[in-house]
């Protein structure tokens, strides 16, 4: 079987995929992708066991006749960085010695040939079913999932937070955490709710997925939704659904609030980045409002007494804030989110708000009592927020 597929065509269906990490699987037959020949055209598809994910894309197969075969994922990876606007070239046969597979591909405009020896096709698993009424997905779903999947959980002892929990409660929303920070993203959603897997996020969040609006189908068991098939355009994914029952997030959300502080959208990116170049760093950051109109954030640093690194934000403030600390990264995630803080007291969580309905919720740090004294008798030196 001859396979002529645009190296442009290539490239952009590998960066799809990798979004499932095959390559890296030990079982030898998974580090392949299959290559599929029907009436269709061509499919691509790669699985992990829990993902299966497939494309569609042209290909010039003489002769033609239905067929399967795997490449190698350094083979498709070969193939893909070959000169753009040209096509590369896939030979399959079987011989004695099992399948061969050789692919030509211009490179610098000279042809590179390279010979593998993929596993057989037969090895590969089979495409996992997908039973259930198909709906509809509007696009602005999985917009809403790239906001909120950053804050699930990677802790594997917590395995129903390892991804991201779809329910139809007031319309629908999507809610992911690691038990220190919340999100919370208004969504249209009517199925079953079930919980996403963090790998299938990753893969819906690709602009392939994320540009046009899907089709879900939901496949279920004694009223427990176990596999979710997406499908947008020539590309498919089929995930299992996350075992367990998620835990009830309302009642970590705070009813109301005493304080809030909003920081200007021009001021937002520069403080997520102060926030972020703290990483690797062991402390908190303290926050209070001991200047009108402004923030000062100050890392409290558990291994050094002597240096001092703090900000100023600006930010329109009602209400008595309280001092309260945060970890760096978590407050950060947030900010990413939502700019408008709405406080408590220094001990209770945090609301972020955003004007598009999402929302976190950022649970505090311990602020020590000697770094509250001492900073505010004391203002540390401080740098502006960029604008």
């Amino acid at each position: 079987m001859n396979l002529t597929i645009s190296v442009s065509d290539l490239a952009a269906a590998r960066k799809l995929l990798t979004r499932i990490r095959f390559a890296r699987l030990s079982l030898p037959v998974l580090s392949h992708v299959l290559a599929t020949v029907d009436a269709a055209g061509l499919t691509l598809a790669v699985t992990d066991l829990d993902h299966w994910l497939e494309t569609r894309l042209p290909a010039v197969i003489e002769p033609f006749a239905p067929g399967r075969f795997l490449i190698p994922a350094v083979a498709l990876k070969a193939a893909a960085a070959g000169d753009k606007r040209s096509h590369a070239h896939f030979v399959f046969e079987d011989t004695p010695d099992g399948p061969k597979l050789t692919l030509t591909v211009p490179c610098s405009g000279m042809n590179a040939v390279s010979v593998h020896r993929p596993e057989p096709a037969d090895q590969f698993p089979a495409r996992p079913s997908a039973g259930g009424a198909i709906a509809h997905l509007p696009c602005e779903t999985f917009a809403a999932l790239g906001r909120v999947a950053g804050l699930a959980s990677t802790d594997p002892t917590r395995h129903v937070l390892n991804g991201v929990f779809f329910t139809p409660e007031r319309g629908g929303e999507l809610v992911a955490t690691n038990g220190r920070t919340l999100a919370l993203a208004p969504v249209r959603f009517s199925g079953h709710p079930f919980i996403l897997p963090s790998a299938a996020a990753r893969v819906l969040v690709h602009p392939d997925f994320a540009t046009r609006d899907a089709a879900i189908c939901q496949e279920t068991s004694d009223g427990n939704v176990v596999r979710v098939m997406f499908r947008s355009g020539p590309h498919t994914l089929l995930a299992k659904a996350i075992e367990g029952t998620y835990p009830n997030y309302r009642q970590v959300i705070p009813a109301d609030h005493t304080a809030e502080a909003v920081i200007p959208e021009t001021h937002r990116p520069g403080l997520i980045a102060w926030l972020r170049s703290l990483s690797g760093r062991r402390g908190s950051v303290v926050l209070r409002h001991d200047q009108p109109g402004q923030l000062g954030i100050t890392l409290e640093d558990y291994d050094s007494d002597s240096e001092t690194v703090s900000i100023r934000v600006p930010a329109a403030v009602s209400g008595e804030v309280p001092v309260i600390a945060y970890d760096p990264a978590h407050f950060a995630d947030v900010l990413a989110i939502g700019s408008a803080l709405r406080f408590t007291d220094g001990m209770s969580a945090t609301l972020l708000t955003a004007p598009d309905g999402n929302f976190c919720v950022l649970m505090p740090t311990r602020c020590h009592a000697s770094s509250a004294i001492h900073h505010a008798t004391a203002p540390p030196t401080t740098q502006p927020a960029a604008a």
